[in-house]
């Protein structure tokens, strides 16, 4: 594998799930696509390139999600924004905001959540996580092709 900045596949887990992002590039914009799932099959969150997901749990729809993602002019860091509607087990809208930085050589994808339902955070006080880079390719490639 290579540094291939943003774009990839990247993936995180432990004993009950795994968490995959794949992010295209498409012109002068990047495309996120993440899917969720647990090994027991009763949990799942699935994403198109559109940026619409659904989170089911045994079968039963309780959360959709849509993603944008934009570059911040300021840092040049990839924004991934998106609208968490949260349906059971109560209704419930969160607004996020996270930083995307890949670690210097491109085999690690932190993500750091900038904003949440309203509340900002900073420096060492952002929820972080990370994601170990699969694959240089994109998980099933978006229309048009990436680049």
């Amino acid at each position: 594998m290579s540094d291939t900045g943003y774009t990839g596949t990247w993936s995180r887990g432990n004993d009950r799930n795994v968490s995959i992002v794949a992010i295209a590039k498409d012109g002068d914009r990047y495309l996120f696509r993440w899917s969720k799932r647990s090994y027991d099959g009763k949990f799942a969150i699935v994403c198109g390139w559109d940026g619409r997901c659904e989170e089911t749990l045994s079968g039963k729809r309780i959360a959709t999600y849509e993603f944008t993602t934009r570059v911040d002019p300021a840092t040049g860091r990839l924004l991934v924004v998106y609208d968490e509607r949260r349906i059971e087990p109560e209704k419930r809208d969160f607004h996020v905001v996270d930083e995307l930085v890949v670690d210097p050589g491109g085999k690690v994808l932190w993500s750091y959540t900038v904003e949440r339902g309203g509340e900002k955070y900073a420096g060492g006080a952002r929820p972080m996580r990370s994601f170990d880079k699969v694959a240089d390719a994109i998980a099933g490639v978006p229309p048009g092709g990436a680049h």
